[in-house]
């Protein structure tokens, strides 16, 4: 055995960044609770300053010290941080504390040995309230020049909507593959939950402003532009408990995918994406009773359900965001259950146009919604049986013209639906090329263990002979819903 040389080591976790960080969520929380002359205060803004020289000292970068987010991730010097268990719950917190302000980090000058205990107090107080303001950065940056603290510079860009082009060269294919699937999915967990947080804040009668959704589907356009492939994964996570908000997020990851298609560009893919997650928003109206009864809805029930569209469009109005942005809101929640031959809901002029993004929501919406399992649904319908009864509808509920491109999008097997082969094995549909063999997709396998848990098998091609017979090597004998099955598509395929 023998000894490692210095350059032969592995690099030092960078572990001053986490430092700097829980030395920022301490004060952030403790701010709260006590007076600047309390003892925990002073030992907190000691600890925050020293991180702080430690984060200088570690980099080797004189005057400034750079702590900022990119692609969901957090860079120290432009060094990411080491995500390990025991501090993921604190990255978590203070990328969405920061992200709910749109703030993506911040300069710090490296010597804070002599600003005053009342200025490093005055800047967490500022930034915790920065978020009840129109423009949380622009807001935060005026107040810190209003009390003359100059020690840091606010990063108001954000680099999560840059595209990276060196990001292959830099860390080979395959980990920019996982770099931009694990963005994809923080993404989905971060619309997911600003689209609750605006509901909770219309149902309390608070200002409910959606910034947040807006960056996440600014995000989300990004991501779609490049590369769709991880959010059709990601649209096939069913959430019972959270029905309403998880067929909202998926409903504007389809219609944005849809949009693509048909060549929208990508300010009116970041419209239709807001209006798909604001598109059942007047459901938080309606009594939960009603929402999840067993069993077929009496006349007053579905009017009441029925209401819904007029409400989501009448929410939207109280939604605190530029007025041209709820005029783009405004109309294609209000249409989605229309239909395209105006036999649907609410009622209006048939003469009356219904628009492009009420066209596409009406689709997505009816497929998220058949292949989502209900406690008033019995079964739930595999994805290429949804796709089968919307077509028998198209040219009366369904545009057919985008329907069809819908279906070519999906493909004969969506991505996610169960498989089962005549060799009995069992898998899921997987994204086709769109010059393959479509009912011949590639197949993520699933291996049943003894606890009778699926675990990933191989991946296999349907399209695949036997060199000495010349037939197909397996073929499919049904297909089925995910839920048959207890579980999440998305968690096997990404």
């Amino acid at each position: 055995m023998t000894l490692q040389t210095t350059n032969d080591l592995p690099k030092k976790p960078n572990l001053s960044g986490i430092e700097l960080l829980k030395g920022i969520a301490r004060l952030i929380q403790i701010a709260k609770l006590y007076e600047d002359n309390n003892s925990l205060i002073i030992d907190a803004v000691k600890a925050f300053k020293l991180a702080v020289k430690k984060s200088s000292d570690h980099s080797g970068h004189v005057g400034h010290v750079a702590l900022q987010i990119f692609n969901g991730r957090f860079f120290l010097q432009e060094e990411k941080l080491p995500l390990f268990r025991k501090n993921a719950q604190l990255l978590n917190y203070m990328l969405q504390f920061l992200e709910k302000r749109s703030i993506y980090g911040f300069n710090f000058d490296a010597d804070l040995e002599n600003i005053a205990v009342t200025e490093v107090l005055a800047f967490v107080r500022l930034l915790s309230l920065a978020d009840q303001h129109d423009d949380p950065p622009e807001w935060l940056k005026t107040e810190l020049e209003k009390s003359d603290i100059h020690w840091l510079v606010v990063i108001q860009e954000s680099m999560l909507n840059l595209r990276d082009a060196s990001l292959e060269s830099e860390l080979g294919r395959s980990d920019a593959l996982d770099r931009k699937k694990e963005l994809a999915k923080e993404t989905y967990h971060y619309a997911l939950n600003s689209v609750k947080e605006v509901a909770e804040k219309l149902l309390a009668g608070k200002d409910a402003g959606i910034r947040q959704s807006v960056r996440m589907v600014q995000r989300m356009v990004d991501i779609i532009t490049e590369d769709d492939t991880t959010f059709f994964s990601l649209s096939t996570i069913r959430m019972y408990d959270d029905y309403t908000f998880t067929h909202s997020l998926n409903v504007a990851l389809l219609a944005m995918s849809l949009g693509k298609r048909i060549g929208m560009k990508h300010n009116t893919l970041e419209q239709l994406g807001l209006c798909g997650l604001f598109h059942d928003l007047g459901k938080i109206e309606i009594p939960k009773q009603i929402l999840n009864k067993r069993g077929k809805l009496n006349d007053s029930e579905f009017n009441e359900i029925k209401k819904h569209s007029i409400n989501s469009a009448l929410l939207i109005l109280k939604l605190k965001t530029e007025k041209y942005r709820k005029v783009h809101l405004f109309v294609s929640p209000f249409e989605h259950h229309i239909r395209y031959d105006h036999s649907g809901y609410p009622s209006v002029d048939k003469e009356r146009p219904i628009s492009l993004f009420g066209r596409i929501l009406t689709i997505v919406d009816v497929y998220d919604a058949i292949t989502s399992p209900r406690i008033y649904r019995p079964v739930s319908m595999s994805q290429d049986r949804a796709l089968c009864i919307m077509l028998s509808d198209s040219g009366k509920y369904f545009d057919p013209v985008l329907l069809k491109i819908f279906v070519n999008m999906l493909g004969v097997y969506p991505i996610g639906t169960v498989l089962r082969l005549d060799t009995g094995e069992v898998g899921l549909a997987l994204l086709s090329s769109p010059k393959a063999d479509q009912a011949r997709p590639n197949v993520q396998l699933l291996n049943r263990n003894a606890d009778k848990q699926y675990t990933k098998g191989k991946i296999i091609d349907l399209a695949e002979r036997d060199p000495r017979t010349g037939d197909y090597k397996r073929n499919i004998i049904k297909t089925e819903h995910p839920a048959a099955l207890g579980i999440q598509p998305a968690s096997y395929m990404i």
